[in-house]
């Protein structure tokens, strides 16, 4: 564009845009844009120039034209501004899907637009594409893929689908042939006539100002390229508009919500928070800290965001800097939601800075080449020259190189052709044999048919380096530079001797210990070192005779030498590539790409610095090699390294503007204050990338499915129904559309299974068990429940990420791809990322989360794909949402924003509710448990078993609780289970102990623990607490059942097993520090006195000489909490013949006093004081009840019943706890 020549041109343009403003508000629309061309009067008596339009008044109308071709101009379907095309657009036949049709090249549209009438009458598809016009209107229209064929080539590409279209095809620029074609294409001409011929004029006067132009056409000058600062009044045309567009805006509605000042009134008392809103003439400005002065910037509406951002960045006078300088740029004057995320986005997809970018992107991890053991089975070859022409006429040397023993050639040619090249070849063939495999670079020699034809002959395979990536072939080349330095050194005296001073640099390379093997290669190739220089000098000295040695001997030497040097070699060779391989890698980053990507190139060339593209990446050769397509050059598909490719940012769909997105909506805390709501939306808006329901694509690992050589699964697929073949078809083509499978020549196939949603809809799955039986499985530890709920309990802001789809972000090793392949009605397909079903799944997800966790492992862990950060302060928690997320970006993976919660207080979290120190089950699952039908079977009994055991921590005596249910499970016991009073009775007995939700206390460890524990006839008992503030809190509950031999056990031996039970079980708290261990015997020092006698107890007192603590006794009317663990239930169980069902719970949360089986239940006052009937001295455990959700003081009651096995009455024997959330005023 022309820079303007002077301060009267800018005034001129200033005054004819506003001109133009002002007499365009009252016309009605035209159908297509129109050109204004005016210029200033003449002075009077002046001729007007013949050819010149006269100067409209303003009583005239300006003369209408095509529109112009500038990219900020697009002509859009469905828009009433652009109803109908310009008369002279340029237009090109091309092919949609090979049907011919003629299209309109729109040089100002990001997207491709077709009519319907042009595809196949097919259902409308899924996939929809939101469009945006240059005057702001945004509608979304159908999409579709479709492949575009021109003179340029033929690319993929989505179109949107427009029925009201005024063309068949309006193509963009987001075609990479376009801008060939539109070169290529009729332009039409300004009607104002040729401007050098305007400007040729004898008179004195100004010149006038174009408002509107042409694209350039191929070859004009700058100085034909229209007002520099044309765009500029364009894009900020229409000032009354701009607050009508901050209303309509849903993006500004929660700053409007935030207003404090309006038109200088204060809607809140002040002072006000910095940043702030205020309305000042109608217009939204936020008030915000910039470099220590506060600042009044306007609020941008999304229409004119991309305006912005233009000008600060893609202007000629922003100058292209970088994302930062320009988000510094636009933050002093203006504010929008996100607008760092997008300004970044924005420099990330600017075209002239992708190509100009001197940044690369980083190296491929190192790929080392097979170790070659066989002398000349491999050789490389290379060319050097020319150099300086010899006095025997040789210019270049050709360079062969032994991969296995590193055993150089170097001949000098007088030319470098592929005869002589060849010629050479099989001279050398003949002393040392014919090689298997010859690498060379794609120079035109080495590419001949004379070449191809002698190794065709000779049964040769060629192996060829990528271009410019002289790296594959990186032994010869470093030999190439080691070469051509001993020559310089060497041929001192005469220049033009260089080829005779050849052998002399060759021997001293051959007779030199090679670094990567540690012998010579002469060594290695003749089993022998050569006698040189300084061989001469030794026995010249020495004057010892040679030793003699037959032919025989020799050759027996030299074999048992060989043998004994190659496996020294080997390891050597190894080791040399593993330092090689770890010092290159530390840089390096793994990336792929996929047919269909487009990619820029970065070809080393004199000419051209710069990286050029966008390109199409068509087939992916080898692990880091890619075919390119590049039309228009001489060969349009070539092979590139992964190391000159990076991957070209599109600017999205769009037309004329930025496509605009919504801001993330992401669950936050509604007990946040407004300050710390916007600063966390200001974080969620500047990883817009990370929380998206897309799922990503990791690079750091891939999953592999290891099966035996030669096994094959082959299962024929299941009918599917009719009804649900619809189904079916739109999973496979949302899966194609996402990536997530590719067609499949496989003989694997696994079937597929439609399983019904609880929405009536049908979840696609695949039924691996067949292929899980043959493969590997995969051990790795998943992190246990228990020990993240001890790291979440006492934070105070939590936040937990579920990643999108986390399986599908995890790709498969090429494999394993056909492994998972199967069928539906449409074809065979196979996953190209890791599925559902697959046994070794779950180990692979855990093992990447571990690994992208591990430096962050102190606030963060992960189970599976569910993320949680926790931390005390809110700006640790800020910072430390932060590394996690950048983590996430680092390693490609996203994270569903529908399923994120921010900054919570109180988070769900694996089935808990977990938060300010307190730890408890989930409502919702609870109240499953509680509505579970009564089990007819033993799955069903296991599946409640495995529900209810979940929340066994919760659950006083679960073991002895349940017994009767486990014994169901048993071995031998009937599919269809006897269900009996006893099994009734504990099937409603653990639905109860559920209806008063425990609450737990997080475990402090600056604080002290207390174990008490306690046996009863039929189980074990102990409870782990601390004391908070002067009253004792629980943090855990475990029991068990005793085993038939154990119930032999002497009431004291009991109590002892109780002791080291406990104390194991909890050694995750106990280990390493001193806690105190109460119990209602003295099983400690009947240990001590009995552990001499007995084996038994000799083991137990051993198995807790690991541990520091006090002994405390309590008796057993005291020991409250343990002793009702192991007896809770046994009144129960010995009144089970005559009670079916328990008596209910609930109700007694919400009574002072109740009659329970011939005992009573008893209010225990907060002050823990004894009263008549209360045998506690200590409080127990707090409990959330679910029935009342209201609080009560701890409730303590009673039990009298019959015990059966003992035949004795036991009045107030076994203490039943009721429990309930503590009182307001206490610490829980």
């Amino acid at each position: 564009m022309r820079n303007p020549s002077n301060v009267d041109e800018l005034v001129e343009a200033i005054e004819l845009a506003e001109a133009t403003q002002h007499r365009e508000a009252g016309e009605r629309a035209l159908p297509f844009p129109r050109r204004v061309v005016q210029e200033r009067r003449a002075p009077e008596g002046t001729q007007r120039p013949v050819g010149r339009p006269a100067v409209p008044g303003p009583q005239d109308e300006p003369m209408p034209t095509e529109a112009p071709h500038s990219p900020g101009r697009a002509w859009l379907a469905g828009c009433a501004v652009h109803a109908e095309p310009p008369k002279q657009a340029p237009r090109a036949e091309v092919k949609i899907n090979g049907r011919p049709v003629l299209a309109l090249l729109d040089s100002g549209s990001g997207v491709t637009l077709i009519r319907p009438t042009v595809l196949p009458p097919r259902p409308e598809p899924k996939a929809r594409l939101s469009i945006t016009c240059v005057h702001g209107d945004t509608r979304e229209v159908p999409a579709r893929r479709v492949t575009i064929t021109a003179p340029p080539g033929a690319w993929p590409v989505e179109v949107g689908i427009v029925r009201e279209l005024p063309v068949p095809v309006l193509l963009g620029r987001d075609w990479p042939g376009f801008d060939r074609l539109f070169a290529s294409a009729s332009q039409p001409v300004s009607p104002a006539g040729n401007r050098p011929q305007r400007r040729m004029s004898t008179k004195p006067r100004r010149r006038p100002v174009l408002l509107a132009s042409d694209s350039p056409r191929e070859g004009e000058s700058s100085r034909q390229n229209p007002n520099l600062f044309y765009d500029l009044f364009q894009q900020v045309a229409g000032a009354g508009a701009f607050a009508r567009e901050q209303h309509e805006d849903d993006r500004l509605k929660h700053c409007w919500a935030q207003v404090r000042v309006a038109e200088g009134k204060d809607l809140q008392p002040a002072p006000h928070p910095t940043p702030h809103f205020v309305v000042k003439n109608g217009l939204l400005y936020c008030v915000a800290q910039r470099r220590g002065e506060e600042k009044t910037l306007l609020v941008v509406p999304r229409t004119k965001t991309g305006a912005v951002m233009e000008l600060a960045h893609a202007h000629p006078m922003a100058g292209h800097l970088g994302a930062q300088n320009t988000i510094r740029r636009i933050r002093d004057r203006f504010h929008w939601p996100g607008l760092e995320a997008e300004v970044k986005r924005f420099c990330m997809a600017c075209p002239t800075c992708q190509r100009t970018s001197p940044r690369t992107p980083p190296p491929s991890p190192l790929i080392p080449l097979p170790i070659i053991e066989v002398p000349f089975e491999r050789i490389g070859m290379d060319l050097v020259g020319p150099l300086p022409k010899s006095a025997r006429g040789h210019e270049h040397i050709l360079v062969i190189l032994d991969y296995a023993t590193r055993y150089p050639e170097a001949i000098p040619l007088r030319k470098a052709t592929a005869k002589a090249i060849a010629q050479e070849l099989f001279l050398l063939s003949s002393r040392v044999g014919l090689p298997s495999q010859i690498l060379t670079d794609q120079g035109t020699p080495f590419m001949s048919r004379v070449m191809a034809d002698l190794c065709k002959l000779l049964k040769i395979k060629q192996l060829r380096t990528t271009v410019y990536h002289p790296q594959t072939d990186g032994l010869v080349e470093r030999f190439n530079q080691t070469l051509k330095q001993m020559l310089r050194r060497v041929a001192v005296e005469d220049r033009r001797d260089w080829d005779k001073m050849l052998p002399y640099v060759l021997f001293g390379i051959r007779e030199v210990p090679q670094a990567s093997t540690g012998f010579t290669p002469f060594e290695l190739l003749f089993g022998r070192q050569p006698r040189g220089l300084l061989d001469v000098a030794r026995e010249a000295w020495e004057q010892q005779p040679a030793v003699h040695r037959s032919t025989i001997e020799h050759v027996r030497e030299m074999r048992e030498r060989i043998d004994r040097v190659m496996p020294i070699v080997r390891e050597h060779m190894a080791k040399a590539q593993q330092a090689q391989q770890r010092h290159y890698n530390r840089a390096a980053q793994p990336r792929e790409f996929q047919p269909g990507d487009h990619v820029m190139v970065l070809v080393p060339t004199a000419t051209c610095k710069f990286w050029q593209g966008p390109y199409t990446v068509t087939e992916r050769i080898g692990p880091v090699t890619y075919r390119v397509r590049q039309p228009g050059r001489r060969r349009e598909d070539q092979l590139y390294h992964i190391n000159l490719l990076k991957r070209w940012v599109g600017s999205g769909p769009q037309l004329a503007a930025l496509a605009h997105q919504p801001p993330v909506a992401v669950d936050m805390d509604p007990h946040l204050s407004a300050a710390q709501k916007s600063e966390l939306q200001h974080l969620v808006s500047q990883f817009t990338d990370v929380f998206s329901p897309q799922p990503g694509r990791t690079h750091v690992l891939k999953h592999d499915i290891r099966t035996a050589p030669g096994m094959i699964v082959r299962q024929r697929p299941y009918r599917v129904p009719e009804a649900r073949r619809h189904a079916i078809e739109e999973e496979v083509q949302e899966m194609l559309r996402l990536g997530t499978i590719e067609p499949s020549r496989s003989p694997w196939s696994s079937p597929i299974v439609m399983v019904p949603k609880p929405d009536g809809t049908f979840r696609f799955c695949n039924d691996f068990r067949r292929l899980n039986e043959v493969s590997e499985f995969d051990g790795y530890p998943m992190p246990r429940v228990d020990e993240l709920l001890d790291r979440l309990g006492r934070a105070r802001y939590i936040s937990t990420l579920d990643l999108t789809k986390g399986y599908w972000q995890v790709p498969l090793t090429e494999q394993a791809k056909p492994k998972t392949a199967f069928s539906t009605p449409s074809g065979h397909w196979q996953y190209r990322v890791l599925p559902f079903g697959l046994h070794g799944a779950p180990a692979t997800f855990q093992r990447l989360m571990d690994i992208l966790l591990r430096p962050h492992q102190a606030y963060a862990a992960a189970y599976l794909d569910d993320v949680v950060i926790h931390s005390e302060t809110w700006e640790e928690h800020l910072e430390r949402l932060r590394k996690v997320l950048s983590e996430l970006r680092g390693a490609g993976l996203t994270a569903n924003p529908c399923k994120c919660h921010l900054a919570l207080t109180e988070a769900k979290y694996l089935g808990y509710q977990v938060g300010r120190g307190l730890i408890r089950p989930q409502e919702k699952k609870v109240a499953a448990i509680l509505s579970a039908p009564r089990p007819t079977t033993k799955t069903q009994v296991r599946a409640f078993l495995g529900l209810a055991g979940y929340y066994r921590c919760f659950i006083p005596n679960f073991s002895s609780l349940a017994s009767p249910l486990t014994d169901l499970t048993r071995k031998g016991q009937p599919e269809k289970v006897p269900w009996n009073p006893e099994t009734e009775s504990a099937f409603q007995r653990v639905k109860a102990a559920l209806t008063s939700e425990p609450v737990f206390r997080a475990p402090d460890f600056n604080r002290p623990f207390l174990v008490q524990t306690d046996a009863s006839d039929t189980g074990l008992g102990a409870v782990l607490s601390q004391v908070i503030d002067g009253e004792e809190h629980l943090v855990i509950y475990i029991s068990r059942k005793l085993t038939s031999a154990e119930r032999r056990y002497a009431a004291v031996e009991k109590e002892a097993l109780a002791v080291k039970w406990a104390v194991l079980e909890l050694r995750y708290y106990l280990l390493g520090r001193q806690f105190t261990l109460i119990t209602d015997h003295a099983p400690l020092q009947w240990m001590a006195r009995a552990k001499d006698t007995n084996a038994r107890v000799t083991r137990w007192f051993l198995a807790l000489q690991d541990f520091h603590f006090i002994v405390q006794h309590r008796a057993g009317t005291a020991n409250a909490n343990a002793d009702g663990l192991s007896r809770i239930w046994s009144a129960f169980a010995g009144l089970s013949g005559s009670t079916p069902r328990p008596p209910p719970i609930s109700p007694l949360l919400h009574r002072d006093r109740t009659t329970l089986g011939g005992g009573s239940v008893t209010r225990v006052p907060s002050s823990h004081q004894r009263r008549p009937g209360n045998r506690a001295g200590t409080p127990a455990p707090a409990h959330y009840g679910l029935s009342g959700h209201t609080c009560s003081p701890l409730q303590t009651g009673f039990i009298s019943g019959t015990d059966e096995h003992r035949g004795e009455r036991c009045l107030q024997r076994t203490q039943l706890t009721i429990l309930c959330v503590s009182p307001p005023d206490s610490s829980v």
